[in-house]
């Protein structure tokens, strides 16, 4: 667990300071506790692992990871970057005090109306994924004066074809997916960027995003899938510097991870790069290629959501019943969570995300046996399969660890099970960062049309 978790004297979880079994007495459960101190040395972990092989490197919260506004403002107050996908993540980074100039808007299928809201504002960067987008920037940047050109980088779509070595599965990594431009339609967008006076051919996007997902894993693999994109990316940015342009950023995306030593995502690998192995694999090869291809020294964006925040949050939930289920020689032990399953962090059924489960009132107690976690809803929707705990009894606490990325950001009411309350802590503080959804909030949303009323 991070430096931020502990155990106290009285056995229970602690989390930068703030017992977990108060904070539930308090705020009920369940509930997601995100901790302030694990983000911050992560990010700082993350960034100066990057500046000292390439200092001109900034992190970019990636805002899709968790979008609350208080993790924003924590990400902002340490100099990072965010970026947005959707209205409704700038709209959430505005409420987290985040101007548009350190706003990096990427995303596949931009409205015109959320392309408008980003050049009205004097957003700071779009990623720009494919020719047809920029056409339609050219023209919305046309229609209107302007007293700056509109920097964009392109998004570069990796060239599975061009893969060597022994790494079978990148080949087919997103083949033919949706994310990116192929040569001619990026060289095409170039010309028109180049040519346009409102706007500025800034820089280069890619994103590989965390390759762990349907492929083998190694940290091993891991790193050379990072350099095999970013090499791809560099090669474009040498050909257009031979048409003249001079780019100034360099925007490598995500997928870095911090890790869990009990396992962590799709099949539970225990073993991730550090972020100094992340450095001088990644940064080491943009610093070295530059320099080889007279690229200059372009700012390197690090995309890091996942990094910054996954095991910075546990969610909270109260134990239920238990029972035992045998089929012949074989027996399983099952407790149930209240109000709360894997469908509020839907990873887990998505891909088998793998979560260290501990339980949080009873930290200093022995392991008596496997035991499996699972929700009220009506389906599949285990925590945890054999996990080692204590004898667990009804209103026992379970902390279900690494919830802080894509966990809350696409949590779900699935069955009408209402989504939790968030609180952020710090230093013995607690606040609610996110209201509780309850029942009667669930039912407001619906409506019966006119003609259906009346008597069923």
């Amino acid at each position: 667990m991070p430096a931020a978790f502990d155990t106290n004297a009285q056995g229970h979880l602690e989390i930068d300071g703030c017992d977990v079994v108060d904070l539930v007495a308090e705020h009920g459960a369940p509930l997601w506790v995100i901790s302030e101190a694990t983000i911050r040395a992560n990010y700082r972990r993350l960034r100066d692992a990057f500046r000292r092989v390439y200092p001109a490197a900034t992190v970019l919260y990636a805002t899709k990871a968790n979008p609350e506004p208080a993790i924003i403002r924590v990400a902002l107050s340490e100099g990072a970057l965010v970026d947005a996908v959707t209205l409704g993540h700038m709209r959430l980074i505005e409420r987290a005090g985040g101007r548009p100039e350190q706003i990096v808007f990427n995303g596949n299928s931009k409205t015109e109306a959320e392309l408008r809201f980003a050049l009205d504002g004097g957003i700071g960067v779009i990623n720009v994924d494919s020719l047809a987008e920029m056409e339609l920037i050219a023209e919305l940047a046309s229609s209107a004066a302007r007293d700056r050109r509109q920097p964009v980088c392109l998004r570069v779509a990796f060239d599975n074809t061009r893969v060597t070595g022994d790494d079978a599965e990148l080949a087919g990594y997103e083949h033919l997916g949706k994310f990116g431009m192929d040569a001619p339609d990026l060289l095409a967008a170039a010309e028109i960027a180049r040519r346009h006076p409102g706007i500025e051919l800034a820089g280069l996007h890619n994103h590989l995003g965390y390759p762990g997902y349907g492929e083998s894993y190694s940290p091993e693999l891991d790193l050379q899938r990072h350099v095999a994109y970013l090499t791809q990316t560099l090669e474009v940015a040498r050909t257009l510097r031979e048409n003249g342009d001079r780019l100034r950023i360099l925007n490598i995306g995500g997928g870095y991870r911090v890790g869990n030593p009990s396992g962590f995502g799709p099949g539970r690998p225990t073993e991730f790069p550090t972020a100094d192995e992340y450095a001088e694999a990644i940064a080491g090869c943009a610093r070295d290629l530059c320099a080889e291809w007279r690229l200059g020294s372009p700012e390197l964006i690090l995309e890091a959501g996942g990094y910054l925040v996954s095991d910075a949050v546990a969610l909270i939930g109260r134990l239920g019943g238990s029972k035992m289920r045998r089929a012949g020689a074989e027996q399983r032990s099952w407790a149930f969570l209240e109000d709360t399953s894997s469908y509020h962090f839907v990873r887990r059924t998505m891909y088998g995300f793998h979560h260290q489960v501990v339980a949080a009132g009873r930290m200093n107690d022995p392991p008596e046996g496997p035991r499996s976690i699972a929700g009220p809803v009506c389906t599949d929707d285990d925590v945890a399969i054999d996990a080692m705990l204590p004898g667990l009894r009804r209103g026992d606490l379970l902390a279900v660890l690494d919830n802080g990325s894509y966990c809350e950001a696409i949590t779900t009411d699935y069955c009408a099970v209402p989504i939790p309350a968030a609180v952020m802590v710090s230093a013995g503080r607690s606040a609610v960062t996110r209201r509780r959804e309850t029942v009667d909030d669930l039912v407001a949303r619906f409506d019966i049309p006119t003609w259906l009323e009346g008597p069923p």
